[in-house]
Order: structure tokens, then C-alpha cells, then sequence
């Protein structure tokens, strides 16, 4: 199976948003790939050396590292220290994505600006910053964290930055071709502890998916880690939907017979 495979064999992999969540999965999917990981953290010091130290015991390389990648000055620190201290970055997994939906009419300036920043101009920027490394050393590959969110019209800023970041993936796939391949994985709701604190929720999400349950955090892994694997090498801006089914465009059935039109 690819997944278990050491294709990530000397890479360096650097993962905003990895120290909960879909993020820690992420992490250690791609450190089973081969790949030594930069765990990145904004608060959570105590989830990213977890993380890194589980990666450690299944005999992978991990360390730990902090920014707000919502803070540019902080982001190009990242970078920085990731690439002095392990290595250029070869893997860029863009998984930090905070979540507001505030009504627009009521949405505080300071959180439009955070969770825009955060969500898409973070992604701009590391890409940025690492693309030129990348095509030194003649390989790439960008992973963006997207989210259904951002093909429905209820989820304020956090809707619109998800959206964009789907523009985003395609416009840097045209420009940091042929050597970097840029696609997105897009996730509906997630199975998670957070998620089963919402029952009535967590039961409606799964009522209207057709495959009948919530996309996993160790299946958003394995699919991140596919996209920086060979079988991925001629696929680059595309958007890859782990939903379930439940974003298609789905009309209530009337069935009539043929002939029986009203």
C-alpha cells in the first residue's frame, strides 16, 4: 500500500496547524511517509511535542515549532527556523484554519482581518516563502486545507476565506509549475471530540451525507499524504472533496413513472 511506503524518504515537511486535531493525523502520516516534520503550534505547546514525540516512538523525526501564522513577521520566522533547523521545505501542508461565522452585518473588523489572514493570506505567504527552496532543489509539493464551508453561503468569513482559498490553490498550481504540484483537500464535518459534544448536530451532518457518517482525521491524513505521493505526480489545482457525497447537488425525488408527469 502507498500509504506505508518511505516516499517522503528525506523530505522535509512543515505543517501549520498540527499540534490537534486533523493536524496531528497530517503529521503522522507523513513522518510513516519517510518525511522529518515540523510540527507547528500557536498555543498548544503541550499537543505539538505530543505529536512530536508519538511520531518519535514510531521511529520518525519530528520537533516542535511556534508562530501565529496570522502574524506575517511570525510566518517568515517559521520558515526560517523550520529550514535552519531541519532543512528546506520540500512538504507544505497548510492545515491552520480558525472558525468563525458571525454574520457579516455583526462580524468585529479585528475578526474578519484574523480569520482572512489566518486562512488565506497565511497560505499565500508560506507559499511564498518556500516555493523558492522547493524549485531548488527541483520538487514540491503544496497541500491546502480547505472546507466545505466554503461552497455554501452561511459560514460569514470563514465561508469566504475557504472559498478564495480554492482560487488560491488553482492560480499558485499555474504559477509554481512544473516542479511544485499545489492541490487542496476539502473536508466536510469532521469526526471529532468537538463534534460529538454537538449530537444534534453531529446527527444532522450525518443524516444529510449519503455515505452515512463523518470523514475521519486519519482519512484526511492518508489523503494528504497520497497528494505528495507518485500516484499524485500529474494531478496539481485540484480541490479534493472528503465529504462524503453530501455536497452534491441533491433535488428531493418525486418518484413518478415515466408518463406520469402531472
Amino acid at each position: 500500500m502507498i500509504a506505508q511506503e518511505k516516499f517522503l524518504a528525506g523530505k522535509i515537511a512543515l505543517i501549520p496547524g498540527s499540534s490537534a486535531g486533523a493536524g496531528v493525523e497530517i503529521a503522522r502520516a507523513l513522518a510513516r511517509a519517510g518525511a522529518r516534520v515540523a510540527v507547528h503550534y500557536r498555543q498548544g505547546a503541550a499537543g505539538a511535542e505530543a505529536t512530536a514525540q508519538a511520531i518519535a516512538k514510531e521511529g520518525g523525526g519530528a520537533r516542535a515549532f511556534q508562530a501565529d501564522v496570522a502574524k506575517s513577521d511570525d510566518l517568515r520566522r517559521l520558515v526560517d527556523a523550520v529550514t535552519q533547523t531541519l532543512g528546506p521545505v520540500s512538504v507544505l501542508v497548510n492545515n491552520a484554519g480558525p472558525f468563525a461565522d458571525t454574520p457579516l452585518r455583526t462580524l468585529a473588523e479585528n475578526d474578519w482581518d484574523y480569520i482572512m489572514d489566518a486562512n488565506l493570506k497565511a497560505v499565500w505567504l508560506a507559499a511564498q516563502c518556500v516555493a523558492p527552496g522547493m524549485e531548488r532543489l527541483g520538487w514540491g509539493r503544496i497541500v491546502n486545507l480547505g472546507a466545505t464551508s466554503g461552497l455554501v453561503r452561511s459560514h460569514s468569513v470563514y465561508g469566504l476565506a475557504k472559498g478564495a482559498l480554492l482560487h488560491l490553490t488553482e492560480s499558485l498550481a499555474v504559477e509554481l509549475a512544473p516542479k511544485i504540484t499545489v492541490n487542496a483537500v476539502v473536508p466536510s464535518q469532521i469526526a471529532s471530540a468537538r463534534t460529538d459534544r454537538m449530537p444534534a448536530y453531529k446527527a444532522a451532518a450525518i443524516a444529510a451525507t449519503p455515505l452515512g457518517r463523518l470523514v475521519t482525521e486519519a482519512e484526511i491524513g492518508r489523503m494528504v499524504a497520497l497528494l505528495c505521493s507518485s500516484a499524485f505526480d500529474f494531478v496539481t489545482g485540484r480541490a479534493i472533496l472528503m465529504d462524503g457525497g453530501r455536497s452534491l447537488p441533491v433535488f428531493p425525488r418525486l418518484n413518478l413513472a415515466a408518463g406520469a408527469e402531472p
